[in-house]
């Protein structure tokens, strides 16, 4: 019976021992949790990699989204090859030698510039702008020349009063100046890329010198925009098409033909790189 007595004692102090030395090994363990010395806090939490803009070394591929007008939908183009939108994307793959994505084209037909602020509004323009990197977009030719008609065919400019057009762009000014807002506050790191405006009409002789006047206008004011935003690029056309609307304009006398599309997406991928 005592050797029974002893044996239990001995179990006794032995499992007490092994269990403070185990408490002992989790306390020491959990020590720099609770009490950290310096250098040995954990870690916060780092903040989101904040996006490169233009510097796109780093990302193994890219987003692209456009949004606009009949320009970035790619009227006029025979060719079915999508405008200048297609061709930035393939030109840019090429050159940078990563893929480039389409995000998607929410370019529509006929679009103003305060209709494009009031549709940054809907989910499907938010999701696709957030995710670019590049965001393309023609704005502005509709709200200069809606605002200026005064009947008849706008295509072939016999409605566009240069007078009304002149007193009228300070009115439609402010509706570019929306997007570049609306769009920045949705993403704030994309490169955008906005398409100056050209004059189709400059064969004709009541909007040669008006016409172009008025063009040049609103694109110094959108690039105010741009130099504003710190991240954003006006890319100039007008001197593609004034001595070349046969050669670059469709049979529609206002939107870009195939070659037209072209020129603007060579310049854009120039900018871009």
């Amino acid at each position: 019976m005592k050797s029974s007595s002893w044996l239990w004692r001995i179990l006794g102090w032995t499992t007490l021992i092994c269990l403070l030395v185990m408490l002992t090994g989790f306390g020491w363990a959990l020590k720099d949790t609770w009490f950290p010395k310096d250098g040995l806090a954990l870690p916060e939490v780092s903040p989101p990699e904040a996006a490169t803009g233009g510097d796109w070394n780093a990302k193994e591929e890219l987003f692209v989204t456009s949004l606009g007008d009949s320009l970035t939908k790619g009227t006029g183009d025979s060719t079915g090859e999508g405008g200048y939108v297609a061709r930035v994307i393939e030109d840019l793959a090429k050159q940078m030698d990563k893929p480039v994505y389409m995000v998607n084209n929410l370019a529509i037909n006929g679009l103003r510039a305060d209709q494009l602020t009031n549709r940054l509004d809907e989910n499907g323009f938010k999701n696709a702008i957030a995710k670019a990197d590049i965001i393309l977009m023609t704005i502005g030719g509709n709200d200069l020349f809606q605002i200026a008609q005064s009947g008849g065919s706008m295509a072939e400019g016999g409605d566009i009063s240069p007078e009304l057009l002149l007193e009228r762009l300070p009115e439609a000014e402010p509706r570019l100046k929306d997007v570049f807002q609306k769009i920045r506050k949705l993403n704030p790191t994309a490169r955008i890329i906005y398409v100056g405006l050209f004059n189709p009409f400059y064969d004709l002789p009541e909007m040669t010198s008006s016409g172009s006047k008025i063009v040049a206008e609103w694109n110094d004011y959108a690039y105010s925009l741009a130099k504003a935003d710190g991240n954003a690029t006006v890319v100039p056309t007008y001197d593609l098409f004034e001595f070349n609307l046969k050669a670059y304009l469709s049979s529609d006398h206002f939107h870009p033909n195939a070659q037209g599309y072209a020129r603007i997406s060579d310049r854009i991928v120039q900018a871009l790189l």
